[in-house]
């Protein structure tokens, strides 16, 4: 093919590879909120369990849009990665060999499970102990007292007025009257009910709330009077109040995932250099404590600025470091490169091993053998559509 065809070819790749994730970053801001509430639900539950309200501000008037087109993007990228990657493994197919072939058709969906696992980790471990740390970290304990004795008549006639108290509520009442006021424990607020009121000063903002009723109603007639449940938030006396900005709060958690997602691709990189020859399971255990205090490093770096965040991350990198050992010995190169990685003959020996394994040595002084860059035959273009590994 000449240069022309490649870069037509690149053309068209590209463009396909962008047919799915643009509408789908489109389709996915309408389901941006719904991916926000799940990113913010972890650091509620902590806001909850160290008595601070759980609120989260918005800064600016287009930052909670902003930040939902972000979460599209983002969405849109990581659900169409596995188009895109095909895409890619289209164009440079032909460009090469066999055995080559074979490597990315290992590598692939093993990278793919372990950003899996990356995701599980973040969003049920690491992310929630992480905010529940960092968030107690800045609270003061609530003062306690005890309980009081329930009011009783004095015996002597005489009359005692009872303290005016809110009540405490663990849900919120059905049927609110205009006026009530009580406190969400659950929620470390204090909420009021009050009548919905009516703005009249904009025209344009009049009409858009009668559109918005109307087709939430799908009735034109005007509805009766309604409350909305305004809250106050409550922080512990004498504390610090955690009050967090969406677009940071956001832009941590996304940090976060990353990080995650990129550390559990260890296993893959470690086998990716033990095929080219830079490393060797040897190698591996050899220097096994400078790599654990390296992995140290890095788990410091990337974690929040806690001892907890980090330990969370650094048990699984110690894991993935020696799982990636075990991938490079169950799984060598030559393994992969004559196609034996999944077959019953690549865990035993066979009656003709001991022959195949004397030619290639005897012709070693002679020219290397190299399985990275296999000449290639028109037998081996031919089959390698269907020689899967």
């Amino acid at each position: 093919m000449s240069f022309g065809d490649h870069l037509e070819e690149l053309r068209t790749r590209v463009f396909r590879a962008l047919a799915l994730p643009v509408p789908l970053a489109l389709g996915l801001f309408f389901v941006a909120p719904y991916m926000r509430a799940i990113l913010i639900e972890p650091l509620f539950i902590a806001l909850r369990a160290n008595g601070q309200p759980c609120q989260i501000q918005a800064l600016s008037p287009g930052e909670t849009i902003t930040t939902d087109l972000k979460l599209s993007f983002i969405g849109a990228l990581a659900i169409s990665a596995p188009w895109l990657l095909y895409q890619f493994w289209k164009f440079i197919e032909p460009g090469l060999y066999v055995a080559e072939r074979r490597y990315a058709r290992f590598l692939t969906p093993l990278s793919a499970l372990l950003a899996f696992g990356g995701i599980l980790l973040f969003h049920w471990i690491l992310l929630p102990f992480a905010l529940m740390f960092l968030v107690g970290f800045g609270t003061q304990p609530a003062r306690k007292f005890d309980l009081p004795a329930p009011l009783t008549a004095p015996t002597d006639g005489s009359t005692t007025a009872a303290p005016f108290v809110f009540p405490v509520l663990d849900e919120d009442p059905p049927s609110p009257q205009p006026g009530q006021v009580w406190v969400s424990p659950k929620n470390q607020v204090l909420r009021i009910a009050v009548p919905v009121p009516k703005f009249t000063s904009n025209a344009i903002v009049e009409f858009a709330g009668t559109v918005t009723e109307a087709v939430s109603s799908g009735s034109l007639e005007p509805k009766a009077p309604q409350l909305s449940i305004l809250e106050l938030p409550l922080t512990v006396m004498g504390g610090i109040s955690q009050t967090y900005r969406l677009s940071e709060y956001i832009d941590f958690a996304l940090f976060l995932l990353a990080a995650s997602v990129l550390a559990f691709q260890m296993p893959a990189v470690i086998l990716l250099l033990g095929w080219i020859g830079f490393i060797s399971p040897v190698l591996l255990r050899k220097y096994r404590r400078w790599a654990y205090f390296g992995l140290v490093i890095v788990a410091a770096l990337v974690a929040p600025p806690d001892i907890t965040s980090m330990f969370l991350l650094l048990a699984p990198l110690l894991l993935l470091y020696e799982f990636g050992i075990l991938l490079l010995v169950l799984v060598p190169a030559h393994k992969v490169s004559d196609g034996r990685v999944f077959s019953v003959r690549g865990f035993g020996p066979s009656v003709a091993q001991p022959a195949q394994t004397e030619q290639p040595r005897a012709r070693s002084s002679q020219e290397p053998q190299d399985d990275w860059h296999t000449p290639r035959s028109n037998d081996d273009d031919q089959g390698a559509g269907g020689g899967s590994s």
